[in-house]
């Protein structure tokens, strides 16, 4: 009975193995519960890390860069009638123009009188001024001191206000390739006045005579037409025949010389197709 007895006492008793088994057990759960807080941690820095992200983001978006306040320039020009001009201007948004605001610019030598003008406010690092002023240049007749196409009267004198000496430099650089490339006629004289910007004073119109041309067609109707025939001669297109072979297209075909200075692209444009000299008929084009 005492050796039955020790044997079912030692039945009893957990074996080596079981005991350290459930050792494992245990330190394995204490690690568990160790780690866990640390995985919370984790999880919690993460996120916190993530809204400060998003914080700075939207800093980032909300407020204006310094470095691009600093390109955005205003350039103020005149030429007839400014509606015209205005929404020339506005259809260059996609290209770097901010914003265009007609008015009236006093300053212009040889006439109190105020005239039509706009105020261009573009971002300099995705358009330059020069670019801005081939615009200009194809919706002006700087030949008439005394208004524009149509568009008679001190009121219409064209005019351009530069910012400092480079910008002085290129517009009467390009004034004089016009003058020289006769492009505007043969022998005339151009005489729209380049003037130190800001003009001596520019009073907006109120907002709801701006974008006129749009708002307001009819009363343009008149002027427009004069101006667009004006455009196709000289920077519209020519379909002729050359040497007997016929197909050919050339823009602005009286853009030559010194002209091409102003307006390079037309070279490329151009490329490959024959001069208007010699065996030339012209069988169509916008100007025609």
């Amino acid at each position: 009975q005492k050796m039955t007895a020790l044997a079912l006492s030692a039945s009893l008793r957990p074996s080596a193995a079981a005991k350290t088994s459930r050792r494992r057990r245990v330190l394995d759960d204490d690690a568990r519960a160790f780690k866990a807080p640390k995985a919370d941690d984790d999880a919690h820095n993460d996120r916190r890390q993530q809204i400060v992200g998003w914080a700075a983001s939207a800093l980032l978006l909300s407020a204006p860069h310094a470095a691009h306040a600093e390109t955005m320039k205003d350039m103020y020009i005149a030429a007839g009638r400014y509606a015209f001009l205005e929404k020339e201007f506005n259809d260059l948004r996609y290209a770097g123009v901010k914003d265009v605001v007609p008015g009236l610019a006093s300053g212009v030598p040889g006439d109190e009188t105020s005239v039509d003008a706009v105020k261009v406010t573009y971002d300099a690092e995705k358009i330059s001024h020069e670019k801005l002023m081939q615009t200009y240049w194809k919706h002006v007749d700087p030949t008439r001191g005394d208004g524009q196409f149509k568009e008679n009267g001190a009121k219409y004198r064209a005019a351009i206000w530069v910012d400092g000496p480079a910008e002085r430099k290129e517009v009467e650089t390009n004034l004089s390739r016009l003058q020289n490339s006769e492009i505007f006629g043969k022998g005339k004289a151009l005489v729209t006045p380049v003037l130190d910007a800001p003009p001596k004073s520019f009073d907006p119109y109120p907002e709801d005579q701006w974008k006129a041309l749009t708002n307001n067609p009819k009363a343009y109707e008149k002027d427009k037409a004069e101006r667009q025939k004006a455009f196709d001669k000289l920077w519209g297109f020519v379909q002729y025949c050359a040497n007997r072979l016929c197909g050919y297209v050339r823009f602005a075909p009286n853009c030559t010389g010194d002209c091409l200075e102003t307006f390079p692209e037309l070279r490329e444009r151009n490329f490959g197709q024959p001069e208007l000299i010699g065996d030339i008929k012209i069988t169509g084009g916008s100007g025609r």
